[in-house]
């Protein structure tokens, strides 16, 4: 034991020496969106699929009951677009909406993956069912508090 004794005390040594660097272990960057209509929010009852661009990739497919959007960004792209379907009975609108936004690239240690934040500058978007869409938070990182507020047609309008 007398000759094992220098070996562990060396051992945690070395241990205690080295320096250990906690990545972020939530570290999801995506945008978030909530649905308002005559200044409530409220939940789209009908089907929702989001895809990027009229053929490309699905990001949400055919979410029934969808109040609330998280979806991730396009990493050095600096337009990034969205078309948004909604299907019910005897309908189906689909209105596109294009993000403007600046991509940063966040380092937080030569331990842990480059992320990328994102600062949106625009939104705009068709108006076939979307009225209007304001940003309420422009700086997409972290955080899961939401960005947008995406104001739907009423029936009057």
């Amino acid at each position: 034991m007398r000759h094992r004794l220098p070996i562990i005390v060396s051992s945690l040594l070395l241990l205690m020496a080295c320096e250990s660097y906690d990545c972020t272990l939530y570290n999801y960057v995506g945008m978030y969106g909530t649905f308002y209509k005559d200044g409530s929010a409220v939940q789209i009852s009908d089907t929702l699929t989001i895809t990027t661009g009229k053929s490309g990739p699905v990001l949400l497919n055919r979410a029934v009951g969808t109040s609330r959007l998280n979806l991730p960004m396009s990493y050095w792209q600096e337009e990034d677009t969205l078309v948004l379907t909604v299907k019910g009975d005897g309908y189906l609108f689909r209105d596109s909406v294009w993000i403007t936004k600046d991509n940063q690239v966040h380092y937080e240690s030569p331990d842990c993956p480059t992320t990328l934040f994102h600062n949106i500058r625009d939104v705009r978007s068709t108006h076939e069912f979307i009225k209007d869409i304001t940003i309420i938070r422009s700086s997409v990182n972290y955080e899961t508090t939401d960005n947008l507020q995406i104001h739907l047609l009423s029936t009057s309008d």
